[in-house]
């Protein structure tokens, strides 16, 4: 049979376009995404919701905490506390939620006497070369094979390495890069510690001081290679290969509650907390930090912020009570827009949109506008309360409260 070439260049043009949508799909490897900036690559994917929400795929709850997920191909990983002193790290089917492989450990249900503060375990799981990194509130670092869930290798940052605890229990994912796995341990006898990351042996361990909340960070600044820890006393620059100390930005809040990830602008470094201080530009320069900007009217707690043509958009913890989701300058820390329309909660970036999921619940989906934030749709998907990063991976949506509940959500564009 003889095809007529409009109906082969109408074929032609939609097995392009299938793998073009197909192409833009992405993993999403570990906390802050594959490029550690709570951005997903993905293009193309459903913007056009019901009433009530994308598409449901499954329901599952996975146990109390503030682990988000890591997606590698298929296959969704997280963590949390049964409410009995046991953490379950979870490896999950992507499209139909089902179990492929469980690990189960002792660990402390409680992070903290007051029962405002979540449950469970806080850092996300780390999935790099085949194996998966996860860290307890208590201070377990295991490594475990992505595959099958047996345990490669295990360590605890107080019995093994002296660390300290902090306030609310250890809740920096673990950075693994150039074969190292990064921890910020606290205490005083090393309390940044680098371990080979196919052993857990250790390669260093430097400094004393408190522990911080957020994850570390491996860029380039002045050239150079560097690795940023907001500690809970400072932030610190380190030379990763040996430890060193290049510089400090010493800042604190109340109990050491540094908690957001830095982000880098050029040479720019923004730091926040929702103490005295709020959030400062740091310009790092040979081996030194200097303020450039300060801004004590904004704060930063559970959401680390989006960056965005040389801007960061975050929601302003430092205003209790109020809807702040503001669009700051990396430069000067000045806002360029400021929404009142939705609720705190956290963010990420994809495709010119945003999907936030706030601390209630509600999926919102909002277009970035060169002056505005134009909210498109919006989503009850989950009861109570949530700090959970969502997570776009592979057209999958992931939305998790503090409770362990789970729904993943159908964004795949519809099929050529």
């Amino acid at each position: 049979m003889r095809l007529l070439p409009t109906l082969v260049s109408g074929l032609a043009f939609s097995l392009l376009t299938a793998l073009t949508t197909w192409a833009a799909e992405s993993d999403w490897p570990q906390f802050h995404g594959p490029s550690h900036n709570n951005t997903s690559p993905e293009t193309g994917w459903n913007k056009d919701w019901p009433v009530d929400g994308p598409p449901t795929l499954w329901k599952l709850n996975v146990g109390r905490g503030l682990a988000s997920f890591a997606v590698v191909g298929n296959r969704a990983y997280t963590a949390g506390n049964d409410g009995a002193d046991t953490d379950t790290i979870w490896c999950l089917d992507l499209e139909t939620g089902k179990e492929i492989w469980k690990h189960q450990y002792p660990c402390k249900t409680a992070a903290h006497l007051m029962p405002i503060v979540p449950f469970g375990p806080a850092a996300t799981p780390t999935v790099v070369g085949g194996l998966v990194y996860t860290l307890s509130r208590e201070g377990d670092a295991l490594c475990l094979n992505a595959g099958t869930g047996q345990v490669v290798w295990q360590k605890n940052l107080l019995q093994d390495f002296g660390g300290k605890r902090p306030v609310y229990g250890y809740a920096n994912s673990v950075l693994v890069t150039c074969g190292h796995a990064f921890y910020d341990a606290g205490g005083d006898t090393g309390s940044t510690v680098c371990l080979n990351a196919k052993t857990g042996e250790p390669l260093w361990m430097v400094g004393k001081g408190e522990a911080g909340y957020s994850m570390p960070v491996f860029t380039k600044l002045g050239g150079q290679d560097v690795m940023l820890l907001y500690k809970g006393e400072a932030l610190v620059v380190l030379e990763p290969v040996t430890g060193k100390e290049l510089a400090r930005h010493a800042t604190t809040t109340r109990d050491f509650s540094n908690c957001a990830t830095p982000f880098v602008e050029g040479s720019t470094i923004f730091v926040s907390h929702t103490g005295a201080e709020g959030s400062t530009g740091l310009d790092f320069k040979n081996n030194t930090l200097t303020p450039t900007w300060n801004e004590r009217d904004l704060g930063l707690l559970f959401n680390s912020g989006v960056p965005w043509q040389k801007h960061l958009i975050v929601f302003n913890d430092q205003k209790r009570g109020v809807k702040d989701l503001r669009c700051v300058s990396m430069a000067t820390g000045k806002p360029k827009w400021i929404c009142d329309e939705i609720d705190k909660g956290t963010a990420i970036l994809s495709d010119e949109h945003l999907i936030i999921l706030t601390n209630a619940g509600e999926l919102v989906l909002a277009k970035l506008l060169p002056d505005k934030l134009d909210v498109v749709q919006r989503a009850q998907v989950l009861p109570g309360k949530g700090y959970v990063l969502p997570v776009l991976s592979h057209g999958r949506l992931l939305c998790k409260n503090n409770a362990g509940d789970v729904v993943c959500l159908d964004v795949k564009p519809g099929q050529p």
